[in-house]
């Protein structure tokens, strides 16, 4: 248990009094380390602070906010069960449906970061792969940068339904961090004035007709035969990768004293009741061609450090002796995804169109009105700053536009509009009359994607993956796009992964080792992104439920508030497109906004746009420089027509500012 405490914590948790206390916390809250850590890093950013020092003091302001939390609780379900009945049962939604799948491709090399280390200097070593950064303890760090995330304040600040009411709001458009602030200046964007303005050129990276399927179909055996598929392409993938022969690969259920290797996926082991898994208690599932889809418990004794999840898709080496376990002795890195190239004459037309400007983004991530008030002020007077002030060439929006759990929506409490002649009879009329106004302010030339979430109102494909807007129907201009959860697309020649579930909260990692659970949390969640190619790796996917009510024996009723809920059959639409890792990827997160480069892949979470209270809260600004193959930016790889590596981690800049 200390040592747990060490790898979340850091160095502070060796001292007795402080261990301790965060076991006696552990127990009394029935939390394991890492919930006990994502709990204490809520206290960090409700302290508005990046980092709170783990001290006795601090300790004791920590125990008030856990008890803080348990009280709300209770007066949620005091509530709830007045209101509902303790008769009342739950509801259970889940997802489901059918096939199609994109594919995989190949690699490139891991990274290592330390938690709680500064930056000491940083070097470049370039030959199109590499850029290090060094730490002084003398650790380095392959192709990683990162961009810490700042204080929330006024969180006592509200507005109340339909009212114009005074409340504090943090001061909008002030830049809270920066990515790359020292090479890159914020781009100008487009002038409005000017007719020929430059335009970015938006181009869909998918098949916008595999999303069309019907949720709620779900076949089992569609579901076993895309969970199968997963595990024999990572197979390919790594016979191809280490050179090995498919007689090195053997059934690890089966009792052997040969030394094999084996693919599978991370599941809880059978004897694990539901909880938090942990590092004795998981297990190996086999496909139905390497192990007729049988299960065998890991031990993972002889391993000395390693990130594993539930759902991932692992090669081991080692050996089944007694028949009872597969005893690991090395877990293999999966290969990197490639990194996407332009062709010389793609360049050319990029610079021509961009009359060799860069190119200026916004990104958002909902909801644009507070939990419990109905407001979209915020969201109005960003509009206004956009069309004069920011005036970005794109801008990215995602979901949700009207949140299923938002208090009003869910309580079929919409105010009256004073305004209108005739009030909205439909949440749909709500978007089209109350919305959508807001966004047609939007400057014409200025170009929108559109991104749903899960909870959105307006969506009739609440599964992920999940199938675009449409746009005729929610009466939006030609100058906005909607594209899918998740998509692909291209902005000129940088290639952008969109996702809308929060994989960094949904995760669970299971880590073992120092300088494995040391590294930062989005650097290792965004790794096995990468690494697993896909949007959403974790399976089965997160789950988001409250206490309803306890029955008269006194069992705990749940409801379902929201969640990953995966569409199993689709699963091959959450894959890289292609087999190569975009230049960023937008993966929206209730944790701390943040933007960091792994791998060579920018990594951004654009922090929610209205905070729980209604208090401003946080959007992305990017700047990318226009690609220039004299500027040395770009890196030339060997083809038979000059060909280029992006480098887009190289020349942009991520601002994240308040809303």
């Amino acid at each position: 248990m200390d040592g747990e405490l060490i790898t979340q914590f850091g160095p502070e948790a060796r001292e007795a009094s402080i261990a301790s206390i965060l076991e006696s916390l552990m127990k009394l809250h029935s939390l394991d380390v890492e919930e006990l850590y994502i709990r204490w890093e809520q206290f960090s950013y409700q302290r508005h602070e990046k980092q709170t020092d783990l001290n006795l003091k601090n300790l004791d302001s920590f125990k008030e906010f856990l008890q803080q939390q348990i009280e709300k609780k209770a007066l949620q379900v005091s509530s709830a069960s007045r209101k509902n009945g303790p008769m009342k049962k739950n509801k259970v939604v889940r997802g489901s449906t059918n096939n199609s799948a994109f594919g995989f491709s190949i690699p490139n090399t891991p990274t290592i970061k330390k938690r709680k280390l500064q930056v000491s200097s940083s070097t470049k070593k370039e030959n199109g792969h590499e850029n290090s950064l060094h730490f002084s303890e003398g650790t380095s760090v392959e192709r990683t940068q990162q961009l810490g995330s700042s204080p929330l304040l006024n969180s006592d600040a509200n507005r109340d339904v339909g009212v114009s009411t005074p409340i504090k709001l943090r001061e909008s458009g002030k830049i809270l961090d920066s990515l790359n602030p020292e090479n890159i200046e914020i781009a100008g964007g487009i002038d409005p004035n000017v007719e020929t303005a430059t335009k970015v050129s938006i181009a869909p990276y998918f098949d916008a007709k595999k999303y069309k399927f019907r949720t709620m179909r779900q076949k089992i055996q569609d579901a076993a035969d895309v969970l199968d598929e997963q595990i024999e392409a990572f197979h390919e993938l790594i016979k191809g990768h280490y050179k090995l022969s498919t007689t090195d690969f053997a059934d690890p259920t089966v009792q052997s004293q040969s030394e094999i290797y084996a693919i599978g996926r991370v599941v809880p082991d059978s004897a694990l009741s539901e909880g938090f898994p942990n590092i004795d208690a998981i297990a190996l599932e086999t496909s139905r061609n390497q192990g007729i889809g049988r299960r065998i418990r890991l031990d993972l004794e002889h391993v000395s450090e390693t990130s594993l999840f539930l759902g991932q898709i692992v090669a081991i080496k080692g050996k089944n002796a007694t028949g009872e376990y597969f005893k690991v002795e090395e877990v293999l890195s999966l290969p990197y995804p490639d990194s996407p190239v332009s062709t010389a004459n793609e360049i050319q037309e990029v610079q021509l169109s961009m009359d060799n400007a860069p190119m200026k983004a916004v990104i958002t991530a909902g909801p644009y009105t507070a939990d419990d008030k109905w407001d979209f002020s915020i969201l109005s007077d960003f509009v206004d700053r956009i069309n004069s002030d920011i005036k970005p060439h794109t801008i990215v929006m995602f979901g949700p536009f009207l949140d299923i759990t938002q208090s009003c929506i869910k309580e079929a409490n919409i105010p009256q509009f004073p305004n209108m002649k005739t009030q909205p009879k439909t949440l749909d009329e709500v978007f089209y009359k109350v919305v959508v106004p807001i966004l047609r302010r939007i400057d014409s030339n200025i170009q929108v994607v559109l991104l749903p979430s899960t909870r959105d109102v307006l969506s009739r494909h609440a599964a992920y993956p999940q199938d675009s807007f449409d746009r005729k129907m929610l009466q939006l201009p030609r100058n906005f796009k909607c594209f899918p959860n998740p998509s692909t697309f291209q902005l000129n020649e940088v290639f952008v992964g969109c996702s809308n579930v929060d994989i960094y909260k949904d995760m669970k990692e299971i880590t073992k080792g120092g300088s494995t659970s040391m590294r930062n949390r989005f650097d290792r969640v965004s790794e096995h992104v990468l690494q697993q190619r896909r949007y959403y790796p974790v399976f089965p996917g997160g789950l988001k439920k409250s206490l309803k009510f306890k029955d008269k024996t006194g069992k705990n009723i749940y409801e379902h508030i929201s969640g990953a809920d995966l569409d199993v059959p689709y699963l091959p639409l959450t894959e890289f497109v292609g087999g190569f890792a975009p230049d960023i990827i937008v993966i929206p997160s209730e944790l701390q906004h943040f933007a960091r480069v792994v791998r060579n892949v920018v990594f951004i979470n654009p922090g929610r746009f209205v905070l729980p209270k209604g208090v401003n809260g946080t959007f992305v600004q990017l700047t990318v420089n226009c690609p220039d193959i004299e500027s040395g930016d770009l890196t030339r790889i060997e083809d038979d027509e000059p060909t280029f590596l992006h480098n887009v981690w190289k020349r942009s800049r991520v601002d994240i500012l308040t809303s």
